[in-house]
């Protein structure tokens, strides 16, 4: 373990018991006290929307200003923005937060602020609980259907398999770490058109997947713009390349994606066009919820709060029209509704926790 992860391992153990500033000299104070505050939401790291359990555990300390001894450890419903407001004379308020919730991984990060200064809201993804996932409470899988492992590992083209068998089968099972390990294991085919050679961007393709749904956004984005720029990737790669390039704030990129997927369904299918038309515009929307998380100030947030609402609205009205539709639009619509009601809980200001 990192130091520094291991010093913040430490620190957040004594939560809510004693809180001892480290031994440094004390800072001399720069100006008048001026308060400064951070706010964040706590999202699904799977499908960006609000959590399921209804309430989760906030834990903080304030690392600095080193003078203090203030920490906090409160039950919040998840659904609303918190907010930790401190007034601070030194440069920066800088603080170790906590965030638990009972079907999510603990998520454990550093946030600071300048002084006078406001942060936020800023998004704060929580994982699912890997043995959740499996019982089918987590993200969903990648909807195509992942072919059964065969007995050899070794095809009759002579390319070795077995990295994408242990691959699809984790993936299947919802074990996403063992996944992103098996499918970084596979061996590069011979040629891209071959039979393994479209087994192998498939894999690269469910490795993003699993990737994002470990909120390992970075690695993620790495290995799908790989899998974009294999031959003829599915129309899945570059739903998901956008979705992890809108997840980190690329949201001109995510866009940008998703038209060179639009402009590429002349060469699909009639059923294939209705899917992929309806999953762009959900990625969409999910890109601007995003801009709507990430806004500052109140004119951004509505602005970005009101184009996000109309877009997944118009998914939802759109998806309403298919049939039949695949189980993959109705998950799509689902979390498109979650959104829509986020927006409007946030906007209607029921969020914000003063401390």
């Amino acid at each position: 373990m990192p130091l520094r992860a291991a010093a913040l391992a430490i620190a957040l153990g004594v939560l809510g018991a004693c809180y001892t500033p480290p031994e440094a000299p004390v800072q001399a104070r720069t100006g008048a006290h001026e308060p400064s505050q951070v706010v964040f939401q706590a999202v699904d790291a799977g499908t960006g929307a609000a959590l399921e359990d209804a309430e989760m555990t906030v834990r903080y300390l304030v690392r600095a200003p080193i003078t203090f001894d203030a920490s906090a450890v409160e039950r919040v419903p998840s659904v609303e923005p918190y907010r930790i407001s401190h007034d601070v004379a030194e440069p920066n308020l800088v603080l170790e937060v906590r965030l638990e919730a009972a079907s999510y991984h603990r998520l454990d990060t550093v946030l600071s602020v300048s002084r006078g200064g406001s942060a936020g809201p800023l998004t704060m993804r929580l994982s699912r609980r890997l043995d959740l996932v499996a019982q089918g409470s987590g993200p969903e899988p990648e909807p195509e259907p992942v072919r059964p492992p065969t007995n050899a590992s070794t095809a009759p083209d002579g390319e070795d398999r077995a990295a994408l068998q242990q691959g699809n089968v984790a993936f299947q099972n919802g074990d996403w770490l063992a996944a992103t390990e098996a499918y970084q294991r596979m061996p590069a085919p011979v040629a891209e058109t071959s039979a393994y050679g479209r087994a192998f961007l498939e894999g690269r393709t469910r490795q993003g997947i699993a990737h994002i749904n470990r909120s390992e956004y970075a690695r993620a984005l790495e290995v799908l713009e790989e899998a974009a720029d294999l031959d003829s990737p599915p129309p899945n790669t570059f739903l998901r390349l956008a979705e992890a390039q809108c997840a980190v704030g690329r949201t001109e990129e995510g866009r940008g994606t998703l038209a060179q997927l639009a402009r590429a369904r002349s060469r699909m299918t009639p059923a294939e066009q209705n899917v992929v038309t309806a999953m762009i515009e959900y990625r969409r929307g999910v890109c601007t919820h995003g801009e709507f998380e990430r806004a500052e100030t109140t004119r951004e947030r509505v602005r970005a709060g009101a184009a996000a609402m109309q877009e997944l609205q118009g998914f939802v009205l759109g998806a309403e029209q298919m049939s039949p539709r695949p189980a993959q639009i109705d998950r799509a619509v689902d979390d498109a509704q979650r959104r829509i009601e986020l927006i409007r809980r946030t906007v209607g200001g029921r969020g914000g926790r003063a401390k």
